[in-house]
C-alpha cells in the first residue's frame, strides 16, 4: 500500500490572533532544558536528525512574532540554522504550523528554522552555550507604559553579550 504524501496548507493568521502583549514576569507553563547541554535540536532541525550532524542554531530571533523575518532569512541563509523565539502560545503555534506547511510545499527549504515557545527572558541562557549565537534579532517593545518591564529587560540583555559571538561579517 504506498503512502500519498499531502502538501499541508499556509496557516491563517485570523485562526491564531491573540492579545499583542504576554506578562514575561507571569508564570506560564513552558518547558525548557535545565541546560544548553540537554536541549535537544533534532525533532526541530531534519538535519540534526543525522547523529554525525554538528551544527548549531546561530541565529535567533526574540519575541518572532508571526515569522517574518525568520521566513526571510532562511533562503539567504540556507546553511545556517535560525531560531524564533515567541512566548505567545497562538502564535508560536502559528509559525510552528507555518513553517511545516513551507516544508511541505517546497521540498528541501525552510529546513533551516524553527520556533519554540518560550520566556526569552527568563530561560534564554538555558538554549544556547557561550557564543554559540553568532545573531540575535529582538523586538523589544519600550515605552513608559511597560516601565518595569524595560527596567527587566534592562537587567537581563546586560548579561547576553556571554552568549553570542563577537560581530562578524555575514
Amino acid at each position: 500500500m504506498e503512502t500519498e504524501e499531502r502538501t499541508l496548507q499556509l496557516p491563517q493568521k485570523r485562526y491564531y490572533r491573540q492579545r499583542a502583549h504576554s506578562n514575561p514576569i507571569a508564570d506560564h507553563s513552558v518547558e525548557y532544558p535545565p541546560s544548553p547541554n540537554d536541549m535537544d535540536w533534532s525533532p526541530l532541525y531534519p538535519e540534526l536528525k543525522d547523529p554525525t550532524c554538528e551544527k548549531k542554531v546561530e541565529f535567533v530571533d526574540v519575541g518572532c512574532g508571526y515569522g517574518g523575518l525568520l521566513v526571510t532569512l532562511s533562503p539567504m541563509f540556507p546553511s545556517t540554522l535560525i531560531l524564533g523565539l515567541e512566548i505567545r502560545v497562538k502564535v508560536s503555534d502559528y509559525v510552528i504550523d507555518r513553517v511545516a506547511a513551507l516544508r511541505s510545499q517546497n521540498k528541501g527549504q525552510y529546513e533551516n528554522i524553527a520556533c519554540i515557545r518560550t520566556n526569552a527572558m527568563k530561560y534564554l541562557p538555558n538554549y544556547f552555550r557561550k557564543a554559540q549565537v553568532r545573531r540575535c534579532f529582538a523586538n523589544c517593545i519600550l515605552n513608559s507604559q511597560y516601565e518595569n518591564i524595560a527596567c527587566i529587560r534592562t537587567n537581563a540583555m546586560k548579561y547576553l553579550p556571554n552568549y553570542f559571538r563577537k560581530a562578524q561579517a555575514l
